[in-house]
């Protein structure tokens, strides 16, 4: 038993040091307790129309505000597809949180916690600077690297970047801040994610006002699962949850001799030898929203990214993929913005600096 785990931890090794992870930091990192950020529970209690925010929504001539668009996922933008069924085509990184209390004049009450134990990696005070409005994120170490929760739309932000915080540490209180949320719609969006690349900063566009916090740079999965499977005080281990995940899309990449940021700091995706080079080509399996769930090792050379497998569906790829894969799972192949969505994890610094991550994979 004692050379299983010191075989398992040599093969592990060379990723890890090369993401800077000391052994006494590894040691540390234990899989967390996720709570929910504010005193809304209704989740579990199958109330979801309590817990989401509603959105004002017009479709076929017909308006409502259906909590679902408050959810995870492809829920915004209805359309009608081919066999008559309604789809959506517009992404929602995470969900909305409705408020429990508001005041005389119908300002939220409510104060908002981080979901696990962390540090406070970077706060956005402004509401001018982003959709988000005023916003914090939260960095949380656990086995398989450093993950991310998002808390946006605050009325008011009341920690500072480098706090350590608890669960009873309150990052600041709901509100409305942000494009298109009025006080009617407060609430709090929370996002668990990954980091798709700690050198963002140095590719992204000029508009980039976030660094590497940018939200185009945090690739979020659904929080309501994760904050169900804890809600008896049971810890979440990330790797387990991953495995839960539904691919639906596959992408050969061509490495170039380089390991990519994402997998330096998140070993546990890739399911090829950890201790090896990576070989010519990867494949990389993604969920429709775009979440890497896995890396493989690939044979043969491709001279750019190309999608190897995709779910069938009864409507245009795109319309459920992010805009990422366009045509039927027959002939998917990769929109313009799928290429530059691919290209993000894999950007390497070139020897000639340069400004478009498509440039230098």
């Amino acid at each position: 038993m004692r050379q299983t785990i010191f075989n398992v931890c040599r093969l592990c090794l060379p990723w890890l040091l090369c993401a800077g992870m000391a052994a006494g930091e590894m040691a540390a990192r234990r899989d967390l307790v996720y709570r929910f950020p504010t005193q809304n529970h209704a989740l579990l209690e199958g109330r979801g129309e309590d817990f989401y925010m509603y959105c004002d929504r017009t479709f076929e001539g017909e308006k409502s505000t259906p909590w679902q668009a408050g959810g995870y996922g492809m829920v915004r933008n209805p359309f009608r597809a081919s066999d008559g069924k309604i789809m959506f085509s517009k992404m929602h990184e995470g969900v909305d949180i409705k408020p429990m209390q508001r005041d005389a004049q119908g300002e939220p009450l409510d104060l908002v916690y981080p979901i696990a134990p962390g540090k406070v990696a970077y706060t956005s005070p402004s509401p001018q600077l982003s959709n988000y409005g005023r916003y914090v994120v939260v960095s949380h170490e656990v086995p398989e690297g450093t993950i991310y929760s998002l808390y946006a739309h605050l009325a008011r932000v009341d920690c500072v970047v480098g706090q350590t915080v608890g669960t009873a540490n309150a990052l600041g209180r709901m509100g409305h801040s942000g494009a298109g949320i009025d006080k009617r719609r407060s609430h709090v969006h929370l996002e668990i994610c990954l980091m798709i690349h700690s050198c963002y900063d140095q590719f992204s566009p000029p508009s980039n006002k976030h660094g590497i916090f940018n939200g185009m740079n945090l690739v979020g999965i659904d929080p309501a699962p994760v904050l169900r499977a804890c809600s008896g005080g049971t810890p979440l281990s990330l790797n387990e949850h991953w495995n839960t995940l539904k691919e639906h899309y596959r992408v050969r990449v061509p490495t170039h001799g380089h390991t990519p940021d994402f997998l330096r700091r998140y070993p546990f995706l890739y399911k090829g030898n950890n201790a090896a080079p990576l070989p010519e080509a990867v494949d990389v399996a993604f969920t429709a929203e775009g979440v890497p769930l896995a890396v493989y090792p690939a044979t043969g050379k491709v001279a750019q990214p190309v999608v190897v497998s995709c779910i069938s569906l009864p409507t245009p790829q795109q319309n459920v993929t992010v805009n990422r894969v366009k045509n039927s799972s027959v002939n998917a192949a990769l929109t313009a913005s799928g290429l530059r969505y691919i290209s993000h994890f894999f950007w390497h610094k070139p020897a000639t600096p340069a400004t478009d991550p498509v440039t230098a994979l």
